[in-house]
């Protein structure tokens, strides 16, 4: 018995490394934190998710295509399955309970109802925000002067009018003393100058002479991200080898203006995590019945390895 459960725990944590690029295991910690962490495999009555890591993201007024209940999001057959319903034009999310910050983030993931060609309603995401939906915020990114940054780590597109793609970007929220306020820089980009960092672009950045965004939604893939304190880094699990994909986003001085690949400093701080899907279209073009599909977004496990400091 004892040598069975050394076995186990033995295979549980090579498990566990093969999440993370072992060229990164003097960066980050081998093992994931499973405070942050989940398998979504716990089998809890109802098919719930864990309500000690996780709530329902709460409608808004300006976001009508949300919902909340077990018809929207559920934990089954050791996935969590993020729906997007047809009849109600509507779709569920979950959001941390706690915000974090610097580590790899990794999840393996894939969608159905969504496919590579055809206008595309739907939003499944990945993504970091100061704001939990249930009116908590990231200390020090809600006051007067306050700067924050939001990562996406893959946020599908909903506007184009045919075709569909995801893009992994970091819009910055920065604070200009001339408005008082925070500008986004991809609202306000023509006034100030500013861009909005992306890591990969779903229409232009390649691996393997692929867009990588653009192609097998309904496949199961891994995504990583590193949030370190310099830097954002994409990666892709090819079969079992991890590679670097699109673009790093350098932190830089605070008198650095925002760009394509950096970032200020002051709006680099912790944020809450999504997983979720969104009955969002956007765009100029009609949205047919036709084109609105029944959707899932299914997430196989969410890992974060703490930063070695």
């Amino acid at each position: 018995m004892k040598k069975r459960y050394m076995f186990l725990c033995l295979f549980s944590f090579v498990a566990q490394a093969q999440h993370l690029p072992k060229v990164l295991e003097n960066i980050y910690e081998s093992k994931a934190n499973m405070y942050y962490s989940d398998e979504f495999n716990a089998q809890r009555k109802y098919n719930a998710f864990d309500t000690k890591k996780w709530h329902y993201r709460q409608p808004k007024p300006w976001r009508k295509g949300l919902a909340t209940g077990s018809r929207f999001v559920e934990e089954k057959e050791g996935k969590l399955i993020c729906y997007g319903r047809k009849d109600l034009k509507k779709a569920g999310g979950i959001v941390s309970n706690n915000y974090f910050q610097y580590g790899f983030y990794a999840f393996r993931w894939k969608t159905t109802g969504i496919h590579d060609e055809g206008k595309n309603v739907w939003h499944p995401s990945v993504w970091g925000s100061l704001d939990d939906t249930q009116k908590g915020k990231v200390p020090h990114t809600s006051e007067e002067g306050d700067s924050w940054m939001e990562i996406d780590i893959m946020e599908f597109s909903t506007w184009k009018s045919s075709g569909t793609d995801w893009n992994a970007d970091a819009p910055a929220y920065i604070w200009v003393d001339s408005i008082k306020k925070r500008a986004k820089v991809n609202k306000l980009g023509k006034k100030f100058g500013w861009k909005k960092a992306m890591m990969t672009d779903g229409k232009k950045d390649k691996y393997k002479e692929r867009v990588i965004g653009s192609y097998g939604f309904d496949t199961w893939q891994t995504i990583g991200m590193e949030y370190h304190p310099n830097y954002l880094q994409l990666w892709l699990l090819d079969e079992d080898k991890w590679v670097q994909v699109g673009h790093r986003i350098h932190f830089t001085s605070n008198n650095v203006k925002p760009s394509l690949r950096t970032v200020p400093k002051k709006a680099v701080k912790p944020l809450y995590w999504y997983i979720g899907n969104l009955y969002m279209p956007q765009g100029k073009a009609t949205v047919t019945e036709d084109q609105i599909t029944e959707c899932t977004f299914e997430i196989d496990w969410f890992h974060f390895y703490d930063y070695k400091k």
